[in-house]
């Protein structure tokens, strides 16, 4: 059922004004982007159309529960209305943050832009995240304030990562929203209501690594080399890197990260790819959600690699995907930190996961042939006092340098030491 309540409401226990019997309503979302719904309704004989009105609240479902939106917009024709309304979020467009400067948790970062709002608002805006970063916003609104991801921002986004659950006027920053499900499809041809791309614009297959003084290692060349006409090379410079060693580890494990294999974006249409006899190979993915890990399987090339669902259009009134779109995916955190300077920055742009690792780490990193110190002393892994070092014994703390004695907090199979 959807129902249509007055603008000031913020509760939707009831049937408000009443319910709605529109002929079409559908939602769409993005991750970290717009939230909106769209509706027709014809001119019924009881009247009901004549509810919807600018700023009135639509209470619609959506995969993971009724949400409220809010019209904005109105467009009376000779059949009937349309409407567009925005998530209830953004009624926050409407509100300014006049001055933030915070420094510290993310949490506190959050309770920071709440306090500089110019009026009160039922919001309530909280996180999951770890870490410590700075937030600024002079005169900027709440939306901007938290997702900015412009080159200059200053934002929340841009400080800790993360991604937005948004759930009434419950406002939730998570390192992700999504899970990995097991969910995996394989395609290898374009099918009627499947929409393929796949953009190798920027694959390597073969890394020649630098690192300190102009030292360079060994080409590192990947498994899919082959499957292009040529050798695609990247030059991987890292100035923290001084032995041979290091510089063809950090090479391996950006191929290990996926540099070797294209960017992929599938979108599916259900209503299109229904009428296809190919259509279970696909009906799976009617069981995700925004912001789900899926395995992505391309047979004719062998490879197989992450991707999340960045977007989707939901019919209110079947309540059923219409669509479902898989973006590219950072999905390994430890590559992209070890992965040289000019990575690490593509990185910090497109991964949370990165962001929260760095966030935890204020000492300085070293990596070996099969061990990562962090070292919270010195910036030499060799001299320093305090360390952790992450390799085949699992997590481990000295406090009495690198040949001193070490503490097991993680063993080898992931479990914490007793």
């Amino acid at each position: 059922m959807i129902t249509i309540h007055e603008k000031n409401s913020i509760r939707f226990d009831s049937l408000g004004l009443g319910a709605l019997l529109p002929s079409l309503c559908c939602v769409t979302e993005e991750l970290n982007g717009l939230y909106e719904l769209e509706l027709e309704h014809p001119y019924d004989e009881r009247g009901k159309w004549e509810k919807i009105e600018k700023e009135r609240i639509i209470f619609a479902s959506t995969p993971s529960g009724k949400q409220p939106f809010r019209i904005y917009y109105v467009n009376p024709s000779l059949d009937g209305i349309k409407v567009n309304a925005r998530h209830i979020f953004y009624d926050l467009l409407d509100n300014v943050c006049l001055s933030v400067n915070a420094t510290g948790t993310p949490q506190a970062a959050l309770d920071a832009i709440t306090s500089a709002l110019a009026y009160t608002v039922p919001f309530t805006l909280s996180t999951t995240i770890t870490g410590t970063g700075t937030v600024t916003a002079d005169k900027a609104n709440p939306v901007t304030a938290l997702l900015d991801s412009g080159d200059d921002a200053t934002s929340f986004i841009k400080a800790f990562g993360g991604e937005i659950l948004r759930d009434g006027f419950s406002v939730t920053m998570k390192t992700s929203i999504g899970s990995d499900r097991g969910v995996a499809i394989r395609y290898g041809k374009n099918l009627v209501g499947l929409e393929i791309t796949e953009d190798i614009s920027d694959v390597a297959t073969r890394i020649l690594p630098i690192g300190k003084d102009g030292l360079q290692g060994s080409y590192v060349d990947s498994p899919y080399i082959s499957n292009y006409a040529h050798p695609k090379i990247y030059v991987m410079e890292d100035s923290q890197l001084a032995t041979i060693e290091q510089l063809e580890y950090a090479a391996q494990t950006l191929l290990d990260g996926g540099a070797d294999l294209p960017k992929v974006n599938i979108k599916v249409d259900f209503q299109m790819l229904s009428k296809t006899v190919e259509y279970a190979n696909y009906a799976i993915l009617e069981e995700v959600f925004l912001g789900d890990v899926v395995t992505v399987t391309n047979g004719k090339m062998n490879f197989s690699k992450k991707a999340k669902v960045i977007s989707y259009a939901w019919d209110c009134l079947l309540e059923r995907y219409n669509e479902v779109e898989l973006g590219d995916f950072v999905a390994d955190l430890t590559t992209s930190v070890t992965s040289g300077e000019k990575s690490l920055a593509t990185a910090l742009g497109a991964s949370t996961e990165v962001k929260q690792i760095l966030n935890l780490i204020s000492g300085n990193i070293t990596i070996t042939s099969n061990t990562l110190y962090i070292c919270m002393d010195n910036a030499d892994y060799t001299l320093t006092t305090k360390l952790f070092r992450w390799g085949t014994g699992g997590l481990q703390f000295s406090s009495t340098g690198v040949n001193g004695t070490w503490n097991t907090i993680i063993d080898a199979n992931g479990n914490l030491a007793t």
